[in-house]
């Protein structure tokens, strides 16, 4: 066979690979919001794109992931944390299987379902809201090991509980704590036993954690809220901490968890955004709660690694959603309680290129999800509940098309999900999912 034919097959080959592209965690496949999937429509009916399915879903803010035409989903009835399983092409639940989960979150407001499970070909592993670390096995359908984490670590129900979606890699499942003695923790995916635990990496996060290559090494990257110096149960203030925990990034080793760097340059109130990946060795953290934005850059020394601070953004301080990388430039939804600049696009020096609310009668987004696929932005705002298809680059962004998705102001915060065409997207007690081809 030539060269042509062996090119066609390949083409071929990733040309299926990508119409058949899972969502089987947090954020896609690569942690990235970034779908390989092509050949989605440039354009949509006024109308909107079809709606292929949509079921009820309880109060909350939890993604669904998504494997070989299955849709993974947390969801809660009373004091039960359950795990649903649906058909992505038709929405029937196929099953699902309830832990029992008590528990309850001081900020009835925003009380409700959190985090996105991880999924492999034989098991799902998801946190709950409510402080419960679950493996279900997918061919028996049921729960093969459970850990209460708050037992475990010694921590009270944060009011808006815990907000954490499981890393996988290797044989291990990785979840951030950050109690003030323990940062991030690691269970073997297998039995669920632990295989160790960091030192604290600062205040309660609701940051998840992420895995990078940087400068040749796999490290997870972590980051823990501004330090508190919060007590643990039954502690007397003679047993606490004199200083609280350092906060900030860190760098972690996957094989124990030891602290490879940390960069305390930036903090956050209540970090949400890990920190994304960027060429030339370089992490971008953000967060909301005006905690603005930094770069740093992890260089290899002779004793180790070390963060270099680059620059910090001040105005730049998106409170939930990932940035995500395009071209150079970053996108970001920089939304939160106090800035509601909606989508911007961010060099790589530091420099805002533009804010989609500049534009005349320019949208917000408020705090929609949004994905990067086949050269476009697929984005929710979560006000209006209009979903937005837009195609963005450095000089500026043109909307291709948009339709009613979600109710309005109901919080449809949570991430959106992508598989073979189909968008999951959800407002707080809805779960829908529209074909974008």
């Amino acid at each position: 066979m030539g060269k042509h034919g062996i090119a066609s097959m390949i083409g071929a080959a990733m040309v299926l690979s990508a119409s058949a592209a899972d969502w089987p965690q947090f954020c896609g496949p690569a942690r990235d919001n970034i779908s390989t999937e092509t050949g989605l429509a440039d354009s949509w009916p006024e109308s909107g794109p079809k709606v292929l399915w949509e079921m009820s879903v309880n109060d909350g803010y939890s993604s669904p992931a998504i494997r070989a035409g299955k849709v993974y989903f947390v969801d809660r009835s009373e004091e039960v944390s359950l795990l649903r399983c649906m058909d992505l092409e038709k929405g029937t639940e196929l099953w699902n299987v309830g832990v029992e989960d008590p528990g309850t979150m001081s900020h009835k407001q925003f009380a409700g379902t959190r985090g996105t499970p991880a999924v492999t070909d034989n098991a799902a592993y998801f946190v709950t809201g409510w402080g419960s670390l679950v493996c279900v096995d997918l061919a028996t359908k049921s729960v093969i090991w459970k850990h209460n984490l708050l037992s475990e670590f010694e921590m009270e129900l944060n009011r808006w509980g815990l907000s954490q979606s499981p890393l996988l890699y290797g044989d291990l499942v990785i979840v951030a704590i950050t109690s003030d003695r323990t940062g991030v923790a690691a269970y073997h995916c297998k039995d669920g036993s632990p295989a160790w635990k960091s030192e604290s990496i600062g205040g309660y996060t609701f940051s998840s954690p992420v895995m990078y290559s940087l400068c040749g090494t796999d490290m997870i990257v972590a980051i823990g809220s501004e330090a508190g110096g919060r007590r643990r149960r039954n502690e007397t203030p003679e047993e606490t901490p004199a200083a609280p925990p350092k906060s900030g990034v860190f760098g972690l080793s996957p094989s124990d968890g030891s602290v490879l760097w940390h960069y305390s340059g930036w903090q956050c109130r209540n970090a949400v955004p890990f920190p994304t990946r960027l060429p030339d060795e370089r992490l971008f953290i953000t967060g909301g709660y005006d905690a603005g934005s930094a770069m740093i850059r992890i260089k290899k020394t002779e004793t180790g690694y070390e963060a270099e601070e680059l620059f910090k953004i001040d105005d730049v301080s998106p409170q939930i959603h990932q940035p995500v990388y395009l071209d150079g430039h970053l996108l970001v939804a920089n939304n939160g309680n106090r800035k509601n600049d909606g989508l911007i696009c961010v060099s790589m020096d530091g420099i805002v290129d533009w804010r989609s609310k500049d534009a005349e009668n320019g949208p917000t987004f408020e705090r929609g999800g949004f994905l990067l696929v086949d050269g476009k932005i697929v984005i929710l705002d979560a006000k209006t509940g209009m979903l937005h298809l837009l195609r963005a680059d450095v000089s500026g962004y043109k909307e291709l098309a948009s339709a009613p998705m979600v109710k309005e102001n109901d919080m449809a915060w949570a991430p959106l999900a992508l598989s073979d065409g189909k968008l999951l997207v959800r407002d707080w007690t809805t779960l829908k999912c529209v074909d974008l081809r």
